[in-house]
């Protein structure tokens, strides 16, 4: 199997970034170019998107363990997603609310668990700000 068939296979079973495409390519024992190549065609194809990495990465975070955009910023930058890709997919979940439902979500369950107080302390480490919290208690 080459490198594209290999990162196809990947691709299948969930987004990637290109960076973790190709680290696991690497590790399989395929070479520099090789790994390039396949990289580059799965991107001219739409089959590999940072942009879509970064936008499901978002969701999926916010949907199982949700946290603020520092943090969710800060992931993407460890999983290789450049700063522009990564700040444009966190602008748009955070101007159009999609992480006010899960915030909201977790905070009751916070809350029931360590109080207010706790919760508001569990969601300031977690990356929320201060006034995403206090609209998340308001409603």
């Amino acid at each position: 199997m080459d490198a594209y068939e290999r990162a196809l296979k990947l691709l299948a079973i969930r987004e990637h970034s290109s960076r973790e495409i190709h680290d696991k390519l690497i590790s399989k024992g395929y070479g520099k170019n090789e790994v390039d190549d396949a990289i580059s065609r799965l991107s001219d194809e739409h089959s590999l998107s940072d942009e879509r990495y970064a936008a499901s990465f978002i969701r999926s975070r916010l949907r199982r363990n949700p946290e603020g955009r520092m943090v969710l910023r800060m992931r993407l930058k460890e999983k290789g997603v450049p700063g522009d890709i990564a700040e444009k997919a966190l602008s748009d979940s955070w101007d159009n609310e999609e992480y006010l439902p899960f915030l909201r979500t977790y905070m009751e369950s916070l809350v029931r668990k360590k109080g207010e107080a706790g919760a508001r302390a569990m969601l300031l480490r977690k990356g929320f700000r201060e006034s995403e919290i206090r609209r998340a208690l308001e409603e």
